[in-house]
């Protein structure tokens, strides 16, 4: 079995999706993944190459650089990922995720609001793909006439706590409703914070949205974050793909590969509510955080203090769908999830979105989407 060396930290969830997508390649073609996550000197990175004889290497390039001497690598056998931009490594074949194309769908989440002003947070150092976020941001409200705001820090990292009462108070001072943007999850999180400590309300005065949909982070939050959902998995499958052509010869040059987002995984820090109403907010965290565990309308009504027949009025008044049509749209789009990003048995997906009859689930995914799920997958294929 033919070994391919995988050079990846595996510290966020944005890499583990990567493995993953790799790993799926790498069992259509039957090769062996080797991941090495942690740093290793120039003379152990001999010895593993010694030892594997891989027929080929995925090494990330950690925001455009690397830890390791590029030239070791053989672009003929090395595939590079998150490259921004791959300014003197336009000798290898690079996938990415699409910056751009990201940075649009949040900011299209937030103009959803009509916000009074938008803001940008970035990360706590200088990073490319920060950078590249923060530009198309400007750019894009620039090009749609919108109020941009930019939050600059002047506390050193890692002082948070500092960090977290200046940005406090710079969003204090803006103007309501207000978009915040932030770099990433992390960011997002911060940012809900900060607003808790300058009392600003998460969603009514401020929405927020942050990048790479990590759930550890975008559920352990309150209000849970709305983030953009990185294809990372395909970017690894694609990095697969890239290295098993360049391995066969069939690329004639070293093509830079752009994943587009999967889309938008809305939460409560961006839910637009038709009226503020805090219990109809807290039964809708409720139903993004446990529809697919088997949740029932009873145990989202019981959130209100008061029958569920006005529960369920006052539901719908604030959302716009009942609680049961609710509990439906995010079982769906947790099963569009799994059919685009993941290959796992249709037959399973029916109880990994709280459903306990295959057949029920089915008919139900038919009548909200006019397709099988199956017609579904195809339609979608990567």
């Amino acid at each position: 079995m033919d070994t391919v060396l995988f050079f990846q930290r595996l510290n966020s969830s944005a890499a583990r999706r990567r493995l993953e997508g790799l790993g799926m390649f790498a069992h259509e073609v039957g090769w062996n993944i080797q991941c090495q996550s942690d740093p290793v000197t120039e003379r152990e990175l001999h010895e593993l190459i010694d030892f594997w004889r891989p027929v080929g290497t995925v090494l990330s390039t950690n925001d455009g650089h690397t830890e390791y001497n590029t030239d070791l690598f053989s672009p003929e056998k090395t595939v590079l990922q998150d490259c921004y931009p791959p300014k003197g490594l336009e000798r290898y074949a690079i996938v990415t995720t699409d910056s751009a194309a990201a940075t649009e769908v949040a900011l299209r989440e937030l103009v959803g609001r009509k916000c009074a002003v938008y803001g940008f947070i970035p990360w706590t150092s200088k990073r490319l793909w920060s950078e590249n976020r923060r530009l198309q941001f400007h750019r894009l409200t620039e090009k749609y006439g919108l109020d941009a705001k930019e939050f600059r820090p002047t506390t050193p990292w890692p002082n948070v706590a500092a960090q977290l009462k200046e940005l406090a108070s710079w969003l204090a001072t803006l103007p309501r409703p207000m978009g915040i943007l932030a770099a990433n999850d992390i960011i997002g999180a911060n940012v809900l914070t900060a607003c808790h400590v300058a009392g600003i309300s998460v969603p009514f005065d401020c929405m927020v949205v942050g990048f790479d949909d990590d759930e550890a982070i975008c559920e352990g939050v309150s209000p849970t974050l709305s983030s953009v959902h990185l294809d990372f998995r395909t970017a690894g499958y694609k990095a697969g793909e890239l290295l098993y052509k360049l391995i066969n010869r069939q690329l004639a040059e070293k093509p830079l590969v752009s994943v587009p987002p999967l889309g938008i995984v809305r939460r409560g820090s961006s839910r637009l509510f038709l009226y503020t109403d805090h219990h109809a907010l807290k039964a809708s965290e409720l139903i993004l955080a446990k529809a697919c565990d088997g949740l029932r309308a009873r145990d989202v009504l019981s959130v209100f203090p008061c029958s569920r027949r006005l529960a369920e009025m006052r539901f719908r008044k604030a959302t716009g769908r009942s609680v049961l049509e609710e509990i439906r749209a995010v079982r769906i789009n947790k099963a569009k999830q799994l059919l685009t990003s993941q290959r796992c048995e249709l037959s399973v997906i029916a109880n990994m979105c709280g459903y306990d009859s295959d057949t029920t689930f089915r008919r139900v995914f038919r009548d909200e989407t006019g397709m099988t799920m199956r017609e579904w997958q195809r339609a979608h294929a990567k």
